[in-house]
């Protein structure tokens, strides 16, 4: 992440890297039909662990928009705020630069994908199945072990039930599965762990985050040692 790289205002940087965790947070919300604020989402752990404020949460909550994307307008106005600081207080290169350009546009692309990741999640959770799938299915399903169950009973006698109960059973299991797997942004133990990613995402971040201002600070430092030792003893 180069938020720290780029841009020369802490406060700024701050809500910055902070929005980006929160849109992960309010992506797994909003693919299970819920809010930040809603029962069992993550909206007051945010606020206790620092990533939102009240007001902050609040304003999200009234706003009409899916959630992830006000995350993404917050970015973005941060972003023009930067640009907007006097004298370019707010950025690290200057904006004359060939290079920021360049930056700018990454920045940009990226926030772009992030966007269109919203919507293809959304297709794969609205898409679902048509409601006569599970009847449909189940109806086959029956029909077909009453038939099998008469044809096998002339060939393998007594170990007809045996046969068939286990063949069902296995066969059972794939159709709920398969139900279950239509929507893979659920609770259940198959989908997917939105929890952990969310936990990672942050996790990582605030890794990246400290080890570019670690990076900074000791480039900022004077040479002490190597290459500056020799120079400052040959001039």
């Amino acid at each position: 992440m180069m938020n720290r790289r780029w841009f020369n205002h802490e406060e700024l940087q701050d809500q910055l890297s902070r929005f980006i965790v929160v849109y992960s947070y309010a992506c797994k919300s909003l693919l299970r039909g819920k809010t930040l604020t809603s029962e069992g989402e993550d909206g007051t752990e945010l606020v206790r662990k620092g990533l939102l404020t009240k007001r902050e949460l609040q304003i999200m909550h009234s706003s009409p928009s899916w959630q992830p994307h006000f995350c993404l307008d917050v970015i973005r106005e941060v972003i023009v705020k930067l640009h907007m600081i006097p004298g370019g207080e707010g950025l690290r290169i200057d904006d004359n630069n060939k290079i920021h350009g360049q930056l700018f546009r990454c920045l940009d692309n990226t926030l772009k994908d992030m966007n269109t990741l919203i919507g293809n999640c959304i297709r794969v959770r609205a898409s679902g199945l048509p409601a006569s799938y599970d009847a449909i299915t189940m109806t086959s399903f029956i029909t077909f072990f009453l038939l099998a169950s008469v044809v096998w009973s002339a060939a393998i006698g007594w170990m007809t039930p045996i046969i068939v109960f286990m063949a069902s059973t296995i066969i059972m299991f794939l159709i709920l599965m398969g139900s279950k797997l239509v929507d893979p942004f659920g609770l259940d133990k198959v989908d997917i762990p939105m929890e952990c990613f969310c936990a990672t995402i942050e996790a990582q971040l605030q890794a990246v985050d400290q080890r570019s201002k670690s990076v900074i600070a000791m480039c900022e430092d004077k040479p002490r040692s190597g290459i500056g030792r020799r120079r400052e003893s040959n001039p």
